[in-house]
């Protein structure tokens, strides 16, 4: 089923023209926008820092263990941005998701079950979704993955992104052409270096010679907001308490953040009200106990 509006489950798909008030901004910018997005999830960028991370299709172990502890870091952060492809894109969702934070996939193919691109990563759209992320594309239900879509689908990418961020990539790979048009879009790309014995590294150790930022730590690519763990806290209620930490918000605020039920979210919020950890702020707003 396709429709119109608020997503209430993952398959519903959401048409988004470019003169609605709900595509994002930093995407008009560049010069070919696409007229119309397709959307499953929850695509809230305004006011977000946004990184894209891509790489390899094909990545050495060093280059996953670097997204993974990049992107961990950086996740509660900002909105991770990258293109569902196998290797660093996947890895960079999948840390996006386990860190806590919101990413958004973008195919070369419809974001419908049947398209999804590749096909081994559904259950990747299902979580990406579930943690309150989209998976997005300018083409319509039903697409198929076309080889030319690839290299227009990364000028999304990098019009969705402040900051483009490399972590490995060959002399032809993909992720370069993404950078090049980030550097077209006036964004700021950054590149994680590596081994000179690496074909994986060539792109990255280049666009560094060129003048992009090396990456060494997380904070090289954001400030990193620092979220308290709280004791005792179960995974949802932690997820709860971590929208609440950056200020006070109402229950509807929660919800739209989170992406969990309204009555799971007011009974959370009652549970962690009772015991201490949270205090209503008046006004229906909730925020931290400092």
């Amino acid at each position: 089923m396709y429709s119109k509006g608020v997503m209430e489950v993952a398959t519903e798909v959401e048409t988004i023209m470019i003169s609605d008030l709900r595509y994002p901004s930093l995407l008009k910018e560049i010069a070919d926008p696409p007229k119309v997005l397709y959307v499953r999830g929850r695509l809230e960028l305004e006011g977000r820092e946004s990184v894209a991370v891509v790489g390899a299709r094909k990545p050495t172990p060093y280059g996953i263990q670097v997204t993974e502890r990049l992107v961990g870091a950086i996740a509660q952060s900002c909105v991770v941005v990258s293109g569902l492809a196998y290797g660093i894109d996947a890895q960079a969702h999948r840390s996006a998701v386990s860190g806590g934070g919101l990413t958004v996939a973008v195919l070369g193919s419809g974001v419908d079950d049947a398209s999804i691109y590749p096909a081994e990563h559904r259950g990747l759209v299902e979580d990406i979704i579930r943690s309150g992320g989209a998976v997005i594309s300018e083409y319509p239900p039903g697409t198929g993955p076309q080889r030319h879509h690839f290299p227009q689908r990364n000028r999304i990418i990098a019009g969705l992104s402040r900051k483009i961020v490399v972590v490995e990539a060959g002399a032809e790979s993909g992720a370069l052409i993404t950078a090049g048009l980030g550097l077209d879009y006036n964004r700021e790309v950054l590149a994680v270096p590596g081994p000179i014995t690496s074909e994986n590294s060539v792109g990255p150790n280049q666009l560094i010679a060129a003048g992009a930022k090396p990456v060494l730590s997380a904070s090289d690519i954001i400030k990193i907001e620092t979220v308290p763990i709280v004791r005792d806290l179960t995974e949802v209620e932690q997820i709860v308490y971590n929208t609440l930490v950056s200020g006070g918000k109402t229950i509807d605020e929660v919800v739209q953040a989170t992406g969990l039920p309204a009555s799971e979210v007011n009974s959370l919020i009652t549970l962690l009200e009772m015991r201490g950890i949270i205090i209503n702020s008046g006004s229906g707003s909730f925020g931290v106990r400092q």
